[in-house]
């Protein structure tokens, strides 16, 4: 009798821990949310218009036919005396098939949406805690995305002053592409570790722990420079929303973001057009056509929206079930 009272506690507390992880989990809006916030910057790929470019001038050969043309494109990059030229956010508009029309206002929407979409996932979950009264901690997710906007804003400095040296291409980059991701990913792991670990911790513990968190954003803005050419927007996206999936527990959502981040390291390598290609989706010229301007963050956008999608229908019909 009293190993049945037992298995029966065991079994309700079991049901308990189930019932508790499937209320807590709130991971699809922070899909919806980022979802169309990629989407929403395919307006903003249009490419630069170079033959009715206002500041274009072409040299006319005797004949009166054009003979060359001297154009300059839009650019975000400044000089700094002692680095060179240095475009703060070239991780977000450069490394295209060619130039973008506005830089600037592309730059400024990717920054727009990962500090906006950030506090609003913050406020996501503490609103739902204070419905639900069962809390997800977003502290993890919010110290990667801090250190990953300090990275962002670390690349453009590093790009400076290791130039050429530092930029790969071909199945390197694609390698050190992946290497970035696992490495920041490890990262992510050893300070949930660490934050597991409890109880109040040394002066020298602290230290040690300021010492490994700024090493690590080195690296990875070292590795960032060498490899990211275009998507970091993308990138912090995937490493933040690969933290939400570890915390939240969710296999569903680590198999989106999982495509989520193999679609972004695709666009990185710049195959994106080789798929669209293939699958026939270049559809009329490229200066009116959205589709394919927006090539690389079609696919990442969608995944994200299927996902949060299917993650809501799922998370309504749990309740429901529940309920009844």
């Amino acid at each position: 009798m009293g190993d049945s009272a037992t298995a029966g506690l065991i079994d309700e507390m079991s049901d308990l821990r189930r019932r508790t992880r499937r209320v807590r989990h709130g991971y699809w809006f922070p899909l919806l949310l980022f979802g169309v916030l990629t989407l929403g910057s395919m307006p903003l790929l249009r490419p630069f218009d170079w033959r009715n470019s206002p500041t274009r001038r072409c040299e006319h050969g005797p004949d009166g036919r054009v003979r060359s043309c001297v154009d300059q494109s839009p650019s975000t990059a400044f000089e700094v005396p002692g680095f060179g030229r240095i475009d703060p956010l070239g991780v977000f508009n450069t490394g295209y098939l060619g130039p973008v029309a506005h830089p600037l206002a592309l730059g400024l929407y990717w920054l727009g949406v990962l500090v906006l979409g950030f506090l609003a996932t913050v406020w996501w979950y503490r609103w739902r805690a204070s419905r639900v009264g069962v809390e997800t901690s977003t502290r993890i997710y919010a110290q990667v995305t801090v250190c990953g906007l300090g990275v962002l804003l670390l690349v453009p400095l590093i790009s400076a002053v290791g130039g050429r040296l530092l930029w790969l291409g071909g199945w390197t980059q694609r390698i050190a592409s992946v290497v970035l991701v696992a490495v920041s990913l490890g990262a992510v792991l050893v300070a949930m570790r660490l934050s597991r670990s409890g109880g109040a911790t040394s002066r020298r513990r602290r230290v040690l722990i300021g010492l490994g968190v700024a090493a690590t954003v080195v690296v990875v803005s070292v590795l960032a420079a060498a490899v990211m050419h275009k998507v970091g927007g993308l990138m912090l996206l995937a490493i933040g929303l690969l933290t939400l999936a570890l915390v939240e527990r969710s296999v569903w959502c680590a198999l989106v973001v999982l495509a989520f981040t193999g679609f972004t390291l695709l666009a990185n390598a710049s195959y994106m057009g080789t798929i669209f290609y293939r699958l026939g989706w270049q559809i009329g010229p490229e200066e009116t056509n959205l589709l394919f301007n927006g090539k690389d963050v079609v696919l990442p956008g969608a995944v994200l929206i299927i996902g949060g999608v299917v993650a809501l229908i799922g998370h309504r019909w749990a309740n429901g079930r529940a309920a009844g």
